[in-house]
């Protein structure tokens, strides 16, 4: 259907918030809603990059926002397990509004929320619900909590298990467009050991903190690097630089292209 009607949606949303303590039931009655609203003859354009490679349904830009907006309404001792309970779900629809959940909670269940994404986190996940972690999910520890969310996020920096580095890398670029300058060098130090590692499994997930960096502060940025090429002879890392070029303008890309270019590379013994 194309056209929506509000008064019915509501009525529709209405009936939902009544299953709140029932989580079998609310995540039928959502898919019910979700699956009235789907527009089962419209077409994508065929070259459109889908938001999720997740199962989901085509519907009207007002229904799902409009939808979750009203669960705020939902009583905090059972928000989560109606978060658990459509994380379950294989449509990002219901994955996407169980994070919305989460971030409903209020700031004494921040534990919990905390607990909760880390436990997601460890799963393998679609990139457009990652987004939503660290955007809906976390808005209320993040808000309230900011430093316990940061030192969970350095916790991850430093995991052993490359699944939770790429998750802290992803996190650690979400904080710095909001951050006070004042933690900038922390960031800074937290990036550092990522950027001269060899390890080039990272390089999707540390782009965008380079990226973030380079948007709060151009030439710091840019500074940090031409250090690292300073001391380092590993021709990957400035390999690595050339892809952050376009982070940067004026005099501090010209300074950072010069510093790639003049990298001193060590021959390789004969041993590696």
């Amino acid at each position: 259907m194309t056209a929506i009607d509000l008064t019915r949606l509501e009525k529709q949303i209405e009936a939902l918030l009544l299953l709140a303590d029932d989580p079998r039931a609310f995540q039928a009655e959502f898919h019910d809603i979700l699956g009235f609203y789907h527009r089962y003859s419209h077409r994508k354009h065929k070259d459109s990059l889908p938001k999720s490679f997740m199962r989901q349904y085509d519907l009207p830009e007002k229904v799902l926002p409009s939808l979750q907006n009203r669960l705020k309404r939902i009583q905090p001792e059972l928000i989560l397990p109606l978060a658990c309970q459509l994380w379950q779900d294989d449509y990002f629809e219901a994955r996407d509004t169980a994070v919305t959940l989460l971030g409903f909670l209020p700031p004494d269940h921040n534990e919990e929320v905390l607990e909760q994404v880390l436990q997601w986190l460890d799963e393998p996940l679609d990139r457009a619900i990652i987004e939503s972690i660290f955007t809906k999910g976390i808005k209320t520890l993040s808000q309230n909590a900011p430093q316990l969310w940061q030192d969970e996020v350095n916790k991850l920096l430093l995991s052993e298990r490359t699944q939770r580095r790429k998750m802290g890398l992803l996190a650690l670029a979400k904080i710095i467009p909001a951050c006070q300058s004042d933690n900038l060098p922390t960031f800074f130090s937290w990036l550092r050991p990522f950027l001269i590692s060899p390890d080039q499994s990272l390089d999707n997930n540390l782009k965008p903190v380079v990226a973030a960096l380079a948007e709060r502060s151009n030439q710091e940025t840019a500074y940090l690097l031409r250090e690292i090429l300073t001391d380092s002879n590993d021709v990957e890392v400035g390999r690595r630089f050339r892809h952050y070029l376009e982070f940067f303008e004026g005099d501090s890309y010209d300074r950072l292209l010069d510093a790639i270019k003049k990298q001193v590379i060590l021959p390789r013994s004969k041993d590696e």
